[in-house]
């Protein structure tokens, strides 16, 4: 990110952050950005919420992802591939209870 974004920040002090928190989370989920300062210097920035990252973040806690597969993807080629993340029905695996589900449907003679 260049200087020139940075310039679009709103400046804010320490103790107007302190002073002012719910107001600028107000801001920031509108998408506004801010850059604090102590004694004139940056300390921080504090930026809203990535959508991608919270929709990745949303679809771990869904267990629609696995985590660990998640963490060894290196390309996006590698993350469409990703298998959802395991579950369990009971004691056994998702494909197992679907398969059993399935059997019990067809009356157990595999069609």
């Amino acid at each position: 990110m260049g200087s020139e974004e940075h310039d679009r920040d709103t400046r804010i002090t320490v103790r107007d952050l302190q002073r002012n928190a719910a107001a600028v989370l107000v801001r920031l989920e509108h998408g506004e950005t801010f850059t604090v300062t102590r004694h004139g210097r940056t300390v921080a920035r504090i930026v809203p919420p990535d959508p991608a990252e919270e929709a990745v973040n949303q679809a771990v806690a869904d267990g629609l992802i696995d985590l660990t597969e998640l963490s060894r993807a290196r390309t996006a080629a590698q993350t469409a591939r990703m298998r959802t993340a395991p579950s369990a029905v009971g004691d056994l695996p998702l494909a197992r209870a679907l398969e059993e589900l399935r059997d019990d449907q067809d009356g157990g003679d595999g069609r």
